[in-house]
């Protein structure tokens, strides 16, 4: 195999200290807005996260979502808020870390 594809195309992939505290920041967001979530929903439990059951639940749970991620940005001014929504979509698809 040619050296030259080998090194740009087959290297292993290694985040970044920056990538790896958005990834961990982006991470507790999902872990912290679950557990909320968990404390006032009373609906039935979807794909692994639970779901409200009434618009008042969800009223609370979209409120605490919001401030979570406003609090989020604000402690994490090195990233745009666009960067830290798709890290918080990534690491909502990937499921809680084990």
């Amino acid at each position: 195999m040619n050296t030259a594809f080998a090194n740009l195309y087959q290297s292993v992939f290694t985040p970044t200290e920056s990538e790896r505290r958005l990834s961990a920041a982006a991470e507790q967001y999902v872990a912290g807005t679950e557990a909320y979530d968990r404390t006032v929903c009373t609906g039935p439990i979807k794909h692994g996260a639970i779901m409200p059951a009434n618009g008042r639940e969800l009223s609370l749970v979209n409120r605490n979502a919001q401030q979570a991620m406003d609090l989020l940005c604000t402690q994490h001014p090195e990233f745009t808020r666009q960067q830290i929504l798709r890290e918080v979509s990534r690491a909502d698809l990937r499921g809680p870390s084990l």
